[in-house]
């Protein structure tokens, strides 16, 4: 607990400090303001709309923020944070408990201190607070299947993690610790052991908790529970509905960058392995098998003493967390649909692993000081590359920028560019010197300055996408000029960030484009349109609407549909704001 504690100013500070980002954050923020105004629990709603995409339990959380702390974006992203801090102290209590008490708190400086990790922690998405239950639903089928007697709290933890994780974000939850119970048992070739975890037991306690909400929402909304199960779940694992396949090497991308240093000494360190698993079995076949145990031994996984000095419960939860990590990688890159959130849940035994790794390599355990060793030179090497890009970026980024209009932006922040190669090859030393230490703290806080040197850069980045992605300047802009009765009309590109600033339900015009950002919604459009009070307008009453001379009608479009409002609008009008991409219009009176 004060390893999360100590990590808790990572995600709290600064919590409020950007615009909410459309359409992820702004339309999670928004569907729980809504629910928090209209006290209904049950359905969640955006713009007045039923919004079905998603079961309840993140807006219950952010609802309950927002009442608390206020409707703003602090209380926004609070129970994200608070879950980022939740899902450090798991992993350091497993790390803990099986690995030892320095392997722990490094876990948990690592955790922390993950790029992917901070940023979904510090933002309303419903990631990391489905990590925290995927994590703790693993943790506990690992107790269950290993422990001599583990009793009914482990197996009913189990059962309770993922029940609350598919209220959260659906079977997923409980799809992929099965997954991950399953694959470990067989590994360990004792699939018997799945009965521990008290089948009977577990199902009455996942279902006791799924079951209120889905049949609640069943009766309210018929039909739900085919669109859930059938049309947003198997359907983005399966199909692409959504556009959102990607190949599957993909996360490969997201990981290296995301998990950076960490996930690259994970690497190293089972590469390293496997060669001397191969070495050992080429022994064995000119030595006998004895030999081979001996010239492959060293990578920590098939027992030996752990650092606390001769337990031997190390070997099965390394092993875990490998089989954990593959599992994960494999079943999210095999499914069709891939965004970068997916990939989350890998941060926790990667951050484990890297702990068992650093901590093994500084008591001079087996092989992973060379491991180590290994993996900071390749560390380094990779800084000093990033270095010389970054001394290179701001020439390269002039060259293109005015097409972009970001020139003003690049030379604002060109110092930045140096200071952080710079910062970068300071790090690159520091790897260096401390890669053969015996204090594993100074290597992670080696390994963690790369982490530290781009944070100026990449509050620098945050500012950007805000202007590109916030709806908080345009809506601050709004709400000086609105009076009771104007209607602001969103034209293709629906912002639910606007709902959420100015409280107030948006009128969309779109001709091909997602009605409110909601897959539901558009499965289900043409029951939607025979409501006379659903807020998606024709092109024949959007040009009535900007001809009542009655009340304002502000339009926002992106600049890219400048031509098309203006050739459906059928009046003159005048731009009188333009930022981020998005110009705001007014009928010309």
């Amino acid at each position: 607990m004060l390893a999360a504690a100590l990590c808790a100013p990572l995600f709290l500070v600064g919590l409020g400090s950007t615009g909410l980002s459309d359409p992820d954050e702004g339309r999670n923020a928004e569907v729980a303001r809504e629910m928090l105004a209209s006290g209904d629990w049950i359905t969640p709603r955006i713009n007045d709309a039923v919004y079905l995409d998603k079961p309840p339990v993140f807006f219950w959380a952010v609802a309950a923020s927002l009442g608390v702390f206020g409707v703003g974006e602090w209380g926004a992203r609070l129970p994200s944070a608070l879950a980022a801090i939740a899902g450090i102290a798991l992993a350091a209590a497993f790390a803990r408990r099986h690995l030892g008490p320095t392997a722990g708190w490094a876990s948990a400086a690592i955790l922390g201190l993950s790029p992917l990790y901070v940023v979904f922690g510090r933002l309303v998405i419903f990631d990391m607070c489905l990590l925290v239950c995927t994590t703790a639903a693993v943790m506990a089928a690992y107790e269950s299947l290993e422990s001599e007697r583990p009793g009914r709290l482990p197996p009913a933890v189990f059962f309770a993690a993922a029940g609350v994780g598919t209220i959260i974000k659906g079977p997923v939850a409980l799809l992929v610790p099965l997954l991950v119970a399953v694959a470990w048992a067989l590994v360990r070739g004792a699939p018997r052991r799945l009965g521990r975890l008290r089948w009977g037991q577990g199902i009455l306690v996942y279902l006791a908790i799924v079951t209120p909400w889905a049949v609640a929402v069943e009766g309210l909304h018929p039909g739900f529970l085919n669109y859930a199960l059938l049309g947003e779940n198997l359907a983005r694992m399966t199909a692409n509905p959504y556009d959102t396949a990607r190949p599957f090497h993909f996360y490969a991308r997201v990981l290296l960058p995301g998990l950076f240093p960490w996930v690259v000494l994970v690497a190293v360190h089972a590469v390293a392995a496997l060669v001397r698993r191969l070495r050992g079995r080429v022994v064995a076949a000119n030595a006998g098998a004895a030999d081979a145990h001996a010239a492959a031994g060293g990578t920590g996984e098939r027992g030996g003493a752990d650092e606390r000095g001769g337990a031997p419960s190390e070997a099965p939860a390394v092993r875990f967390l490998w089989v954990w990590l593959a599992v994960l990688v494999l079943f999210f890159s095999v499914i069709t649909s891939k965004r970068p959130s997916y990939i989350l849940p890998c941060a926790v035994p990667v951050a484990i692993l890297a702990a068992h790794v650093i901590v093994r390599a500084a008591r001079r355990e087996g092989a992973a000081a060379a491991d180590r060793s290994a993996g900071a030179m390749i560390l380094a090497a990779m800084c000093a590359l990033v270095a010389g890009g970054l001394l290179l970026a701001p020439s390269v980024l002039r060259s293109t920028a005015l097409a972009a209009g970001l020139e003003e932006r690049i030379a604002a922040h060109a110092a930045l560019f140096p200071l952080t190669a710079g910062g970068l090859l300071v790090a690159a030393a520091a790897m260096l010197v401390t890669r053969r230490g015996a204090r594993p703290g100074l290597f992670v806080a080696a390994a963690a300055l790369p982490f530290v040197v781009f944070l100026p850069l990449a509050r620098a980045g945050a500012r950007h996408i805000e202007q590109l992605r916030s709806s908080r300047a345009v809506s601050r802009f709004l709400a000086e000029r609105l009076h009771p009765g104007d209607r602001v009309v969103l034209f293709e590109e629906y912002r639910p960030g606007m709902n959420f600033y100015l409280r107030l339900p948006l009128y969309q015009v779109t001709r091909a484009g997602r009605v409110f950002t909601s897959n539901y919604i558009e499965a289900h459009l043409d029951r939607f349109r025979a409501d006379p009070s659903f807020r998606l307008l024709a092109p024949e009453a959007f040009r009535d609407v900007l001809r009542d001379a009655g009340a304002a009608t502000w339009v926002l479009a992106p600049r890219k549909e400048y031509g098309p409002l203006q050739e459906m609008a059928g009046v003159p009008l005048a731009r009188v704001r333009e930022e981020g991409g998005f110009g705001l219009f007014l009928p010309e009176r």
